[in-house]
């Protein structure tokens, strides 16, 4: 056994964060180089490698997002022009904690498989991939359906007199029954993203299923419309409906890429170490407290608005929200392309060019949120009334506030991503739960005091800082700074210039 495999051999076996995670297709020859060969070429060659599989990812990526997006708001066209604005306040809110429930239902596998699946694939070892995905999927059966009892236990006991939600009775196993549909599908779209497979996970990706379920939910909602008007319980059917009816092929789809990922890996000659089922559940309890206290951050103004504010004011709020996620969707695509390659690099010791990916990745999701966010910060009463609706002009000062912290949090770039890939997922769990407490105080406070627009205010205020505090946690505990680089945009003009004169010269060079 070679120094390289048995150090290997010992990463994976001690369980640490910074095991290495090196795709098949980003591995070079580690023989001494040739007499007048560059030590730094292999280096240089996988960066460039693992650029050249960024760029080729991100093209499905950003494609697969795009229509995911906008099948998302043509959803919220739809049900804002069917539904009364007390109806539509009330979807927003059980959107809110159907996605809640699903990432608790989910109990942190979807970051936790992805790391260690794409563990054992870098060190070849097929059985204990093998082993993980079934420990995996014992885990997820059992988390997901009690995140589902949790989620209708908590509807038909809090949800009328927390929320006012009317007929909990049918809502709230509607809701239930869309959490175990939505956590099973966006567990295997995670699964399908640790196996490179970014054409078919990202049309699995999204709040209600990913782009496939919403034209199912928008083709339903619509259909409907022909012969009655529709009410919320006929929605959240749909709801269900669409979510459920996409299990068996994300299943399916995990099943099939799994197995045909296994078949091309030569088995290496180090022993397959299984991983203990207590291991993954020491991982996967942090990782779930994290990504909830991160969604609570992210979400808690909603729930806040739905226990003070009337349903119509909540419908104005949570319509604006709806649009500041636009801003936001550059630095959704750039998770999205670089989570499998964070913690490779950082295994692997490449921390310049961790840092390098990143802060170009933040540099140009910033430049694209800009961008949208100009014409939203200029003219947000128009925009809102002429996507949902006139009443919804009356959200203009809410969607500023809200795209303020929007614009924060695509500048500092996938800093809570690298603290959770990086193995330095707790002091990611105490940002989020110093910010969710902080959210929930200055939330229930300022909104007494000032209705939405205080709710706007806290949010984009707590946002913000939590942002900060996970770039600065990013650069002392990893190493990288993950902020956005103006230099980047200097030598993308460098680069575009560089090819601008070179099919210039190819031009000239056919015209002769």
């Amino acid at each position: 056994m070679s120094d390289k495999q048995r150090d290997d051999r010992a990463l994976a076996e001690s369980g640490s964060p910074t095991a290495a995670i090196v795709p098949l297709d980003d591995r070079v020859d580690e023989s001494p180089p040739a007499e007048g060969e560059s030590v730094e070429a292999p280096v240089e060659s996988r960066l460039h490698r693992t650029r050249a599989r960024l760029f080729r990812e991100s093209f499905w990526v950003v494609g697969g997002r795009l229509l995911g997006i906008g099948t998302a708001i043509g959803l919220n066209i739809v049900l804002a022009r069917i539904l009364p604005p007390a109806d539509v306040g009330v979807f927003f809110l059980l959107a809110s904690i159907l996605t809640f429930a699903g990432f608790v239902a989910m109990f942190g596998l979807n970051a936790a498989l992805v790391r260690f699946v794409s563990e054992r694939i870098g060190l070849n070892d097929v059985a204990g991939a093998q082993a993980v995905l079934r420990q995996g999927a014992q885990v997820a059966a059992a988390s997901i359906v009690t995140g589902s009892l949790l989620c209708l236990g908590f509807l038909y006991y809090a949800g009328a007199p927390l929320f006012g939600i009317e007929n909990v009775a049918m809502l709230a196993p509607l809701v239930a029954l869309s959490v175990l549909g939505s956590a099973t599908i966006q567990l295997c779209a995670s699964l399908l993203r640790s196996f490179h497979d970014s054409r078919l996970s990202i049309l699995l990706t999204g709040q209600f299923g990913g782009p496939l379920c919403n034209l199912l939910f928008i083709g339903l909602s619509i259909g409907i419309t022909l012969w009655m008007v529709p009410s919320l319980e006929q929605v959240m059917i749909f709801c269900a409906i669409s979510l459920c009816l996409m299990v068996p092929l994300a299943i399916f789809s995990v099943d099939r890429i799994a197995k045909a990922r296994m078949a091309q890996i030569e088995p290496g000659d180090q022993i397959s170490n299984n991983m203990p089922m207590s291991a993954l559940l020491i991982v996967c309890l942090p990782l779930m407290l994290t990504q909830g206290l991160s969604y609570i951050t992210g979400q808690a103004d909603i729930w806040i608005g739905g226990a003070i504010v009337d349903h119509e004011q909540l419908a104005l709020y949570a319509a604006a929200r709806r649009l500041m996620l636009l801003i936001g969707m550059p630095m959704q695509l750039v998770n999205l392309t670089v989570i499998a390659s964070i913690a490779e690099l950082r295994a692997q010791g490449r921390l310049q060019d961790l840092q390098r990916i990143l802060r170009s990745a933040a540099t140009f999701a910033a430049g694209a949120a800009i961008l949208v966010c100009i014409p939203i910060m200029m003219f947000p009463g128009d925009i809102a009334a002429f996507i949902f609706g006139p009443y919804y002009a009356g959200g203009a000062m809410v969607l500023r506030i809200l795209c303020l912290g929007q614009v924060v949090f695509v500048c500092v770039g996938a800093a809570e991503l690298t603290l959770m890939m990086s193995g330095q997922h707790m002091k990611a769990l105490w940002i989020n739960l110093f910010t969710s407490v902080a959210l929930f105080a200055s939330g229930v406070l300022l909104t007494e005091r000032w209705g939405i627009v205080g709710l706007a205010i806290a949010w984009s205020s707590i946002v913000s800082l939590q942002c900060i505090g996970f770039c600065l946690f990013a650069r002392w505990s990893v190493g990288v700074w993950t902020v956005m680089d103006v230099r980047v945009l200097w030598t993308g003009r460098e680069m575009l210039a560089a090819v601008r004169q070179k099919w210039g010269k190819a031009d000239k060079g056919a015209v002769r």
